[in-house]
């Protein structure tokens, strides 16, 4: 047993991982995987595709160029979030945590850019790691973890309370290193670091590395003088956030990619062979030339001279499979479609209603849905345990996620008709109304700021129309009862409240 060893559930997850993270990068990381995705038919393997012999390799190398790898697995992540971070979410965090909102991770990087991270790894591999790591700062930091590189833990460690508790996690972090011994100062590679944090018989977090046979010895990281009782370490899946792997919620639109791929090669190898007909002779004998100074030409402008009786013509294969090639790659596009980016577009002919549309999408957002609220808990669990740290209530922190994923587009006569009800007696104040247009970005100011732009208008106004004020002056606005704060008195009737 060594640091290398891996978790039966991490082995068990390793082939998805590897196909997530090549149809994510795209049509080049799919065609360097050879083979891998697109195996060679029959008669290049019997020509030698496999062995690198010819004529099968280079007729292998012809069928890859020719195929086309849809992008939909990095359109749908894409998409996907960008609707889940269309609005920030709300972050509370003691003062103590304060600089972490700008500067969460060792790469500087915001709360809400850590977020977004956060849930492009949920998307493609259902699963994330955040390390609580500390170091000469005033405030902890957060190191990611990708699912790839989370090999082994332990999570059977029970709380008194029946819960269990991660005792045990070992990471493995590769990085591309320069001027490492043995090499220049010019010179790149890559280094593989394994990182060992689990709770020493003291129960107190401990952590140690390995790299190239060399083992660093065992450290309590302190902050403060602080030392944890827990390893500082979160899981955060698509679903939950437990130490186990869980789905992979674009795992099947890759899988359907991977077929498109398949299904095009084969169908551009069709369209390919149509257009290669074969030229054959008849009455001509094998092996003679029909002009020793010149080869045999075909096209405009060449002539084939045949001896009396002989026969030229063109043969090719039958493209009677073609439609069928066709229909069935239309048929694989519009499904891995609907698995992905374009499950919230409108495709109705008809405009619909935004009660409508929203009925329509939620049906489809659930799982948008759980990932914003997943990646919130787990966020929200990691920045609990920074405040445990530094000494700080963490209680006081809160993540609450952005869970609208439509965007109702207000019009002018919703205001007109909002205004119109207020007149008409529904209990809601002009400040709530101006709340209602800032958040449909009919204005960008404050309550206040309008307030005065309100004044100013009222002056001018008044000024142009020599002392005829046509518009109520701000503070006739502002001193507007609101309807609904008017109490009637204990003695009044109706009539008289």
């Amino acid at each position: 047993m060594s640091l290398e060893s891996t978790h039966p559930d991490y082995d068990a997850m390793g082939d998805d991982y590897r196909l997530m993270r090549d149809t994510s990068a795209g049509q080049r990381a799919i065609k360097q995987a050879s083979y891998l995705y697109l195996p060679p038919t029959a008669a290049m393997v019997l020509d030698g595709a496999l062995s690198s012999v010819e004529p099968g390799a280079s007729a292998f190398t012809a069928y890859l160029s020719r195929a086309v790898f849809p992008e939909h697995v990095d359109e749908a992540m894409r998409t996907m979030v960008g609707i889940l971070n269309r609005e920030p979410p709300d972050i509370a965090v003691p003062s103590q945590l304060e600089d972490m909102l700008l500067n969460a991770t060792r790469q500087n990087e915001t709360i809400e850019q850590l977020i977004r991270k956060i849930h492009t790894a949920q998307l493609l591999y259902g699963r994330i790691g955040l390390l609580l790591d500390v170091d000469s700062s005033d405030t902890p930091h957060i190191v990611t973890y990708s699912a790839e590189s989370m090999i082994n833990w332990d999570d059977q460690r029970a709380y008194e309370q029946g819960r269990n508790e991660l005792s045990f996690i070992v990471t493995s972090e590769d990085a591309w290193m320069r001027g490492v011994e043995g090499s220049s100062m010019f010179d790149w590679s890559v280094r593989t670091r394994y990182r060992a944090m689990f709770l020493n018989d003291d129960g107190l977090y401990t952590t140690f590395t390995e790299q190239e046979g060399q083992t660093s010895p065992e450290v309590v990281p302190t902050f403060a003088g602080r030392a944890l009782d827990f390893v500082p370490f979160t899981f955060i899946g698509a679903n939950d956030l437990v130490a186990t792997p869980g789905p992979v919620p674009l795992l099947g639109i890759a899988n359907s990619a991977l077929a498109i791929y398949r299904g095009e090669a084969d169908f551009r190898q069709t369209l390919h062979m149509l257009g290669q007909d074969t030229l054959v002779m008849t009455g001509v004998a094998p092996g003679s030339e029909l002009d020793e100074d010149e080869p045999t030409r075909i096209g405009s402008g060449a002539k084939i001279e045949l001896p009396e009786g002989g026969d030229a013509k063109f043969i090719g294969i039958d493209s009677a499979g073609l439609p069928e090639q066709r229909r069935a790659l239309e048929g694989d596009y519009q499904r891995s479609i609907a698995m992905g980016s374009r499950l919230l577009e409108n495709t109705s002919s008809q405009a619909e209603s935004g009660e409508a549309l929203r009925v329509r999408v939620a049906a489809k957002t659930t799982t948008l849905h759980t990932v914003a609220l997943t990646a919130a808990a787990g966020l929200e669990n990691c920045l609990r345990q920074a405040a445990l740290w530094v000494g700080a209530n963490p209680d006081d922190v809160r993540v609450t996620p952005n869970t609208d994923f439509i965007e109702d587009a207000a019009s002018p006569e919703q205001a007109l008709k909002l205004m119109e009800a207020r007149n008409s007696g529904l209990p809601i104040s002009l400040r709530s109304i101006h709340d209602w247009a800032s958040k449909n970005e009919f204005t960008q100011k404050t309550w206040d700021e309008e307030l005065d732009l309100i004044t100013e208008d009222s002056e001018f106004l008044e000024a142009i129309n020599g002392g005829s004020p046509s518009k109520a002056a701000a503070s006739e606005i502002a001193a507007t009862p609101d309807p609904s704060a008017v109490e009637e008195s204990p003695d009044s009737t109706p009539e008289e409240a």
